[in-house]
């Protein structure tokens, strides 16, 4: 797993297994376990909630997601971390604990976040033309 996909490791319970309907949706079970490297029963197991599938499991599946499951997978991810760092925020707040670090991070990430989408609309446009 690359360092690119660190965040996995932060992910919960109910994240992984979305990731895991996201792509059994156009897949079968035992499609999606060949893929995956895992058993047709495991991938029931993950589904129904009995375990959950580990970092390595998740980075396989994000690896071998197609673009739009991708586009579905980082809505998930996305909505799962903003919980956990929203909870964070609070935890500093109310603990009057400093968050200069965390504060700093979260500018420089969201002004990545921003360039990212002006460049991405640009190749949209261009690609009209």
């Amino acid at each position: 797993m690359g360092d690119e996909l660190e965040f996995i490791h932060m992910l919960g319970k109910e994240t992984r297994r979305r990731i895991i309907a996201i792509l059994l949706d156009g897949r079968s079970y035992r499609d999606l376990a060949a893929l995956l490297g895992v058993t047709p029963a495991a991938i029931a197991k993950y589904i129904s909630g009995a375990t959950h599938p580990s970092d390595k499991t998740i980075a396989r599946a994000i690896e071998s997601a197609s673009r739009t499951e991708r586009e579905e997978i980082a809505i998930a991810i996305a909505e799962d971390l903003s919980v956990g760092l929203s909870s964070l925020v609070e935890w500093i707040i109310d603990e009057r604990l400093p968050g200069q670090v965390l504060a700093k991070s979260l500018e420089e990430n969201l002004a990545r976040l921003r360039l990212a989408g002006v460049a991405r609309r640009a190749r949209i446009a261009g690609a009209r033309t």
